[in-house]
């Protein structure tokens, strides 16, 4: 297993997606969907890219992850630690409402693991060194941004294209 997710990561490394969530965006929690989704053993949840916030230990993180081409193969993502630019990458399988994800700092080696379960939209478990010798909670909230403002220009222009017969 740890090959498959060694490799993920060396994957997702040389492909570097470069999405990257806006930490201005405002938030709000998604309604709860833990039910796994039919045919599969993984939550709807993650069925779709998702973004976490919250705090490993006391550190402020948002997690993005995101199901594997084939959603059986696992997952994947990044995080970042708020005030630094540098991601993280992830690699991991959930089944049920059990989580687990190894991380890479480098794309190469791993730096860390995840274990997890995931409690309506809040994942909760504990982050652990790859040597073991640093073990801290970790609390992560689900959250999705609100839909952007159309501009005035616009609004005003689709308010005089209803207007006319």
């Amino acid at each position: 297993m740890k090959k498959v997710l060694l490799s993920t990561l060396v994957a997702l490394a040389a492909v570097s997606t470069g999405a990257s969530a806006q930490t201005s965006a405002q938030t709000a929690a998604p309604a709860a969907q833990t039910a796994a989704a039919p045919g599969t053993n993984v939550p709807a949840l993650f069925h779709k890219p998702v973004f976490f916030r919250g705090v490993v230990g006391d550190i402020n993180v948002q997690v993005n992850i995101r199901p594997k081409a084939d959603i059986d193969e696992g997952i994947e993502g990044e995080y970042f630690i708020f005030g630094n630019s540098h991601k993280i990458l992830l690699a991991g399988e959930i089944e049920g409402d059990q989580l687990f994800m190894e991380e890479s700092e480098n794309g190469t080696n791993i730096s860390g693991q995840w274990d997890g379960k995931l409690e309506g939209d809040t994942l909760v478990g504990s982050w652990m060194s790859a040597d073991g010798s640093i073990t801290k909670p970790f609390t992560l909230k689900a959250v999705t941004q609100k839909p952007a403002a159309a501009p005035a220009h616009a609004a005003k222009k689709a308010a005089s294209n209803t207007a006319k017969p």
